[in-house]
């Protein structure tokens, strides 16, 4: 899938956090607000979450709903991260902290995971609109810990399709 804007496919290809991009993209800070964190057994994860993270049928997980918004309050992004409960109590209090990005909350509590991107794409934005969207796993000892679904609003990051033109 060949995203129109650069700005959109560097977003969507990289590999590292992704709340300093859109902070570029704003051109300030965001915040966080969050919607809810439960702990919940690995059937309630959404099902693509759940293929990622791969969770035993014994594990309890950690579910986070949250968006990143702007000072003045326009969404940036929709997310849903869903961790594996119990393994790093420092990763239970980042997916837990409801005053920060879940990237800034890892960061600052030291904890190191590899980011491996699961997908990229379309999804739909809550208003039923066309946006952009990647899903990615943060890896430890070679095994998910978190997987996180960004939905990124499509008045700041353009999910406009690439349409190449061919010869008649």
């Amino acid at each position: 899938m060949a995203f129109s804007a650069a700005a959109t496919r560097i977003l969507l290809t990289s590999d590292g956090l992704t709340t300093p991009l859109l902070q570029a993209l704003v051109r300030g800070p965001l915040r966080a607000r969050v919607g809810d964190v439960r702990t919940v057994g690995p059937t309630v994860l959404p099902p693509g979450l759940r293929a990622a993270l791969r969770p035993d049928s014994t594990d309890d997980c950690l579910l986070r709903r949250a968006r990143l918004l702007t000072v003045t309050g326009q969404p940036v992004s929709d997310n849903t991260v869903a961790a594996r409960a119990g393994v790093d109590p420092r990763v239970d209090r980042a997916v837990a902290d409801p005053s920060r990005p879940v990237g800034f909350a890892l960061d600052q509590a030291g904890v190191m995971l590899r980011r491996r991107i699961v997908h990229v794409g379309l999804a739909t934005w809550p208003d039923g609109t066309p946006c952009a969207a990647k899903t990615y796993t943060l890896d430890s000892n070679g095994r998910p810990l978190l997987c996180i679904r960004e939905l990124f609003a499509p008045s700041v990051v353009d999910a406009a399709l690439h349409t190449e033109s061919r010869p008649g």
